[in-house]
């Protein structure tokens, strides 16, 4: 039998595809991994919630931001 050697563009196309065909990596679950709790495995379809940190985070931020656009369009005297 004689080998037969694939170029780039191929073997780019044949790990995207063994990558799509994975559900457990990629960046959308590495993301979701990152920011919401872990899944209960008792209760796969419960939907999964932020993580405390995380939503407390979002949560200074967004006070911040609303204070800091208070005082930057707030008239003054």
């Amino acid at each position: 039998m004689e080998r037969q050697y694939q170029t780039v563009p191929q073997m780019y196309a044949r790990l995207q595809s063994m990558i799509r065909q994975r559900a457990d990596t990629g960046f959308r679950r590495a993301v979701a991994e990152a920011v919401l709790q872990p899944a209960n495995p008792f209760e796969p379809q419960k939907k999964r919630l932020p993580k405390q940190g995380l939503s407390i985070g979002i949560l200074v931020l967004l006070v911040l931001a609303l204070a800091f656009l208070f005082f930057s369009f707030h008239p003054g005297r």
